[in-house]
This record gives C-alpha cells, sequence and structure tokens, in this order.
C-alpha cells in the first residue's frame, strides 16, 4: 500500500494509524491564552495539579461528572458549568457529586471568558441573561474530542468517529492497523494508547510474517 504525506510517498506492507484526537474547544475569550496555565481538557493528568483549589469543569455529560468525581479527592471545591438546562450525565455521577458537598452546578449558563494574570483566576459566564464571575484557578474543559481518522475513508469508524478495531488493533482493511484515542477503545489515556501501539506493531509483525512474496 502506499503512503501520501506532505514530504513524499511511502510504499508499506503494513500501516499503523495512531494519530489521536483533539479536544472539543469552548471557543471562550481566554481559552488559548491559559491553555497549560490552569485551562485544562484531562483530569486524569492534571488533576493533582490543583490540590485544595477551587476549580471548575465545563460540561455536565457523562465525561464531565467523571472529571468532578476524580476531583472530589483533589480539589477545594468544584463548579460545574452546563450550557444545557439540565445535566446528563448518570443520575448516580451527579448524585455523588451533590452528596460531597462541595461541588456546585451551574445550568443553562455558558463560559464567556477565562482570566486571569500569568494563570488561571476565575471564568465568566453567562447566566439567566446576567453575567457572573467565579474565582477558579483551573478550568478543565469536558465537552468531548475528535478523532484524527479522516486519513483513510475506507476504515470503518463508529458514530463518534472513531476507528473499530479488534482486540488485536487489526481494522477493516487488511494490512491496516489502529491504536490509541483515535480508535473506539474506550479508555483515552497515553499509558493504554501505548499498549495498544504495542499491540498494533505485534499484529503488524504476526501479518507481515504469515504472507509470502507473491502474497506481496
Amino acid at each position: 500500500m502506499k503512503v501520501v504525506t506532505g514530504k513524499g510517498a511511502y510504499q508499506a506492507r503494513t500501516v499503523i494509524i495512531a494519530t489521536g484526537r483533539t479536544p472539543r474547544l469552548l471557543g471562550a475569550k481566554g481559552e488559548e491564552e491559559f491553555r497549560h496555565r490552569g485551562v485544562t481538557y484531562c483530569a486524569t493528568c492534571d488533576g493533582p495539579l490543583f490540590s485544595d483549589m477551587d476549580v471548575a469543569v465545563i460540561g455536565g455529560g457523562n465525561a464531565g461528572f467523571d472529571a468532578v468525581l476524580q476531583l472530589m479527592n483533589i480539589a477545594r471545591n468544584i463548579t460545574v458549568v452546563e450550557i444545557q438546562p439540565q445535566v446528563i450525565a448518570d443520575p448516580i455521577m451527579v448524585e455523588k457529586a451533590r452528596a460531597s458537598g462541595k461541588v456546585v452546578i451551574h445550568t443553562s449558563t455558558a463560559v464567556e471568558e477565562i482570566y486571569g494574570s500569568k494563570l488561571v483566576e476565575g471564568i465568566r459566564v453567562r447566566k439567566d441573561g446576567e453575567l457572573l464571575d467565579i474565582p477558579v484557578r483551573g478550568v478543565f474543559v469536558e465537552i468531548g474530542s475528535l478523532p484524527a481518522s479522516d486519513i483513510m475513508p475506507e476504515l470503518e469508524r463508529n458514530k463518534l468517529r472513531e476507528v473499530t478495531v479488534d482486540c488485536k488493533c487489526r481494522t477493516n482493511v487488511p494490512g491496516v492497523f489502529a491504536a490509541g484515542d483515535v480508535t473506539d477503545v474506550p479508555a483515552k489515556q497515553i499509558i493504554v494508547a501505548c499498549g495498544e501501539g504495542c499491540k498494533a506493531l505485534l499484529t503488524a509483525f504476526e501479518y507481515i510474517s504469515t504472507k509470502s512474496e507473491k502474497d506481496w
């Protein structure tokens, strides 16, 4: 098969796709400016950096409340901001968050701005037509992400546009394998992606090893 890149074309017997995914952006003022300076897209990765601080989680789905449940053992207080009239996370997750006594939930609320000096100091939200300032040190954006899966239109993808793979990282195209966050593997974490990459490499080697020269 032939792989065409911006630097040239390459002939290969197998291809492993590990293009990852990108988080959905809020589009709020200050988001880009304070990225990695208080704005983050992964509570699992960055949560411990905000020990005993006030933080905000943007997004009221399961991803948002998964972040909330992780942060309950780390942060001092957590503000959830959801643009929809109600949160859509599983009720048990919401119940656990409310029972903690340290989570405040704002629905029908949109983030207008993330502000601060060198680091995040707060967010400005619009609720019921009025602007409200909420002091926080961390902003966890949990509104989903997009897999970079358009590289090969022939690949089978699920409704989330993730490349579907089997337990050996095989796609629906013979000789093409996929690993990591671009796939439908549930956990989107670096350590999982690394393991999946190893599996894909072993499967690709197995694929080449079971072919003779005439097969190419």
